[in-house]
């Protein structure tokens, strides 16, 4: 209840908090995913963010994508109120500080919306729930581009699977916090399905990165 009432007192005031898009992804790995980005805008599918938060990160790359004449649909997946407790617990077991449980519990769809709508990006599609749990209808046939920001490591292998068949010719898919010093896991999600999948390990700046040939 505490955390629903925080992002309700958020929303009238977006404009104030958030008069510049709160990117969550630190600026080194935010410069590799926008690139790859703009170097993906002339591929057909649309782009996929898992784990948006509120919706800076979306509105930097969404318009990016517009100013290179891209016409597909940007979509992000999230819970919109945090983590998945069960999902969480399994990494707390490994080492991830269990403080940070409620980490992004303040938020709801109405918040990102309305951060979406101040900064002109309402056509940035929203998919409410547990990514490893989306319905087939909420999947577009074909991405060019996916920005995986789950932090955990079950969530992360298992949206990877569901996600990478999806992937068009050329297309690639960025995973955050990959870095060995992170306190997320999401690297091991990250390296346990490269390894089924036979697929090269590619890291920069913190992001473990797969590319579609």
């Amino acid at each position: 209840m505490m955390y629903r009432l925080m992002a309700a007192l958020k929303r009238p005031l977006v404009h104030l908090f958030y008069r510049f898009p709160p990117a969550g992804l630190e600026p080194e790995r935010l410069g590799v995913y926008l690139n790859g980005l703009v170097d993906r805008a002339h591929l057909s599918g649309d782009v996929a963010e898992i784990g948006c938060n509120i919706g800076g990160t979306a509105v930097l790359a969404s318009t990016a994508l517009r100013h290179m004449g891209w016409t597909g649909t940007y979509i992000c997946y999230d819970t919109f109120s945090g983590f998945v407790q069960d999902q969480f617990d399994v990494d707390a077991g490994l080492g991830t500080p269990r403080n940070r449980s409620r980490m992004f519990a303040a938020n709801s769809v109405a918040l990102a919306r309305t951060l979406l709508r101040f900064h002109g990006c309402e056509d940035v599609k929203l998919v409410k729930g547990d990514v490893t749990a989306t319905s087939p209808q909420d999947l577009s046939p074909s991405y060019s581009a996916i920005l995986l920001d789950i932090d955990l490591s079950e969530p992360t292998y298992l949206a990877l699977k569901m996600f990478w068949p999806r992937v068009c010719s050329g297309g690639a898919i960025y995973v955050d916090d990959c870095c060995e010093e992170s306190i997320w896991k999401a690297r091991l999600g990250y390296e346990r399905f490269r390894a089924e999948s036979g697929l090269p390990t590619t890291y920069k700046a913190g992001l473990g990165i797969l590319y579609k040939e």
